[in-house]
């Protein structure tokens, strides 16, 4: 597995623990929403980088 796709499920464990704080009021629910959004899009697009068809040279 790369790093990367490491550091975005890092990244991803991390945002869901600020979307919780959020849930609980501790900060605003969006700050949580967004960096969850965001942290789960850069996962799943490393995910399918690291797989694409890359042409014949």
């Amino acid at each position: 597995m790369s790093y990367t796709v490491l550091f975005g499920l890092i990244l991803v464990a991390l945002s869901f623990g600020v979307f919780l704080m959020g849930l609980l009021k501790f900060i605003p629910s969006i700050v949580g929403i967004l960096l969850l959004f965001f942290s789960i899009l850069f996962t799943v697009s490393m995910f399918n980088k690291r797989n694409q068809f890359k042409g014949f040279h």
